[in-house]
């Protein structure tokens, strides 16, 4: 399936009325297609691409009541495949990482120090490394956005 053709499908399902989810997630899954389409891959990646939409839209009812779960599933499928194979990621997923490692970075340090060091300071071990791994996370965002391998679409 082309890249525009999955973007008008998704963009005609939203319309038919059905709950909150299911659309938000059709216009998610659109917009992150739209911002691919415009990254002027080349066209082996493309169709790669092309592989990956049709395996995830073939046989897809998207006017079906329960096809949020499936298109969630999908859509966290798609990105996977897109950070693998062409280096997009979207916006804040470097930070989103380096908040965790930093925080169970701080969570390990705390209980090292709990058994060594009689000090209250000790306790914000935890706060230093998620303010760290946030720090470092922003850093390697940007870098990215300047390179052009971040998607503008923040996935929560």
């Amino acid at each position: 399936m082309k890249l525009e053709e999955a973007i008008q499908r998704l963009d005609r399902s939203t319309g038919v009325p059905g709950s909150g989810k299911s659309v938000k997630i059709k216009q998610r899954f659109s917009n992150i297609l739209q911002e691919v389409k415009y990254k002027d891959l080349p066209p082996e990646q493309l169709a790669l691409l092309e592989q990956e939409l049709d395996s995830i839209f073939s046989g897809v009812d998207l006017q079906a009541e329960k096809v949020e779960k499936y298109l969630r599933l999908r859509l966290e499928g798609l990105l996977k495949f897109l950070r693998k194979k062409f280096a997009l990621v979207p916006e804040g997923y470097c930070a989103m990482n380096g908040m965790r490692f930093g925080l169970a970075a701080g969570f390990v340090l705390l209980l090292v120090l709990l058994v060594f060091i009689d000090s209250v300071l000790k306790y914000y071990s935890p706060l230093s490394g998620l303010l760290l791994g946030v720090m470092v996370g922003s850093i390697c965002d940007r870098r990215r956005k300047a390179r052009g391998k971040a998607l503008l679409t923040r996935m929560v």
